[in-house]
């Protein structure tokens, strides 16, 4: 069954967090994301914002709606460390240990983790490598706490050019190097296919290291419709594999948001 998952950040701008999630769960929708537990989307750029998970908690339960996801570590927000950087072994650590107990008063159980932006003289190997020793240290918290590190690679060509985890293979070695069951893959579709393509053929040999899909058509970074992929076929493929995660809708609207979430919903699930 695709199960699929609102990123609330680029919808209903000007709305307090709680009113977004409300909107999703009005939309029908059993589950939902957002970016940082510290900042906020809006008009454009990330203002200050120090989520309350105790309403969190409370709109979830009275919504009937659960947070899949939210953000760790990554260079605008969240614990702003970096995987590649082994100086920041210890702000990683300790920055996990008070994400964690957030992720754990909602029922939250993945957190999205960024590499980090690309270091002046760092070799690409020494990046990779430093990856592997952070989240091999962070690993057995997270196996602790039953939760799961997502690790995401970027676009470089449009999006995040200073970003350094730009391709699906790289992250995958990572992954096979770290060994736990609780640090996957954030894979999103839309990043992948500008810098891999070869989507179903990829997942096809490497469903069990996903652990989140991301939407969003290209190009453009809109809604996932009329576009270069057909998105339905490919999720159905994703479903056929036995993934049984979410997808989540982070995309850039081009209409008035219901509408945008409501045809996307009937598109993806058509």
């Amino acid at each position: 069954m695709i199960r699929l998952c609102a990123c609330i950040e680029p919808f209903f701008d000007g709305l307090h967090y709680t009113e977004k999630i409300r909107k999703a769960a009005e939309l029908g929708f059993k589950h939902y994301e957002f970016w940082f537990h510290n900042l906020k989307f809006e008009n454009g750029g990330v203002i200050k914002e120090l989520k309350d998970f105790d309403a969190v908690a409370e709109i979830n339960e009275k919504h009937g709606i659960a947070l899949n996801d939210f953000v760790f570590n990554h260079p605008d927000g969240g614990v702003k460390a970096d995987l590649i950087n082994k100086d920041h072994r210890q702000k990683l650590a300790d920055g996990l240990g008070e994400i964690i107990p957030l992720a754990k008063k909602v029922n939250c159980k993945n957190l999205i983790s960024g590499s980090g932006n690309k270091i002046p003289g760092q070799s690409r190997e020494d990046a990779v490598e430093a990856m592997i020793e952070n989240l091999k240290a962070l690993a057995p918290a997270c196996e602790k706490e039953d939760i799961t590190l997502i690790l995401e690679p970027f676009n470089t060509r449009v999006d995040h050019p200073d970003y350094f985890l730009d391709d699906p293979y790289t992250a995958l070695k990572v992954l096979k190097e770290v060994g736990s069951s609780h640090v996957k893959m954030l894979f999103d579709i839309y990043h992948m296919q500008i810098m891999a393509g070869n989507i179903l053929g990829f997942l096809k040999e490497n469903i069990r290291y996903i652990g989140h899909f991301h939407v969003a058509g290209v190009p453009g970074r809109k809604e996932p419709m009329d576009c270069e992929l057909n998105y339905p076929f490919i999720l159905k493929g994703i479903d056929a594999m036995g993934y049984k995660g979410c997808f989540g809708l982070e995309y850039w609207p081009t209409m008035e948001d219901g509408e945008s979430l409501e045809r996307t919903k009937e598109h993806l699930s058509g």
